[in-house]
């Protein structure tokens, strides 16, 4: 286990006090608990049929995650940025995850395993608080994601530019126009003429 800087546990901890207050005591646990890991750019975390098994707060870097369709093509369905809780309810429940997390820049993660977290949520009341408001915003990023892919196609990709500006600096165009569900082609196009 690596040690993690102050600066690190900070991040974190306005995180997770922007969620709900967090004690002297749980914030003791996880500096006991947490662990840091770095990845390069391309590396795959989780990949689809296994058991996600821990938690990551992204500290620093740009992630994925993404799908194979039956017919191999990938389907680029969230990203995650520095300050993002990758937070998997298969993985919490111990069910495996269809999709793969790749890291898309070099980045540094908290790792949290999910077998402490069961342990925490049976010590501190602020873990299925926190868990709670994990899950609720996931679904609402789902629901606001599945109202974008509705849209017309450049309606879609409009919207999606002007709500997240800095993607289109880290993204490859293939895996942005996976998320939005174009070809590459079309997404080169409605970049060119906006």
């Amino acid at each position: 286990m690596v040690i993690i800087t102050t600066m690190n546990k900070t991040a974190l901890y306005q995180v997770l006090s922007g969620i709900t207050e967090i004690s002297p005591a749980l914030r003791e646990k996880l500096t006991e608990k947490l662990g840091e890991e770095k990845y390069k750019a391309h590396q795959i975390i989780h990949a689809a049929g296994q058991m996600e098994n821990r938690l990551c707060f992204i500290e620093a870097g740009f992630a994925r995650n993404y799908y194979y369709d039956h017919h191999g093509e990938e389907h680029t369905i969230k990203f995650w940025k520095a300050g993002d809780i990758l937070f998997s309810y298969e993985g919490y429940y111990q069910v495996p995850a269809y999709f793969y997390t790749e890291i898309l820049e070099e980045s540094t993660l908290l790792i949290l395993d999910y077998n402490i977290l069961h342990e925490l949520d049976g010590q501190f009341p602020e873990i299925p608080s926190l868990i709670k408001s994990i899950l609720i915003k996931y679904q609402y990023e789902e629901y606001e994601r599945q109202k974008l892919i509705a849209l017309p196609a450049e309606e879609r990709f409009l919207l999606f530019r002007k709500n997240n500006p800095g993607i289109f600096q880290k993204a490859p165009a293939r895996i942005i126009a996976s998320y939005l569900n174009i070809t590459r082609e079309t997404l080169t196009r409605y970049i060119r003429r906006n």
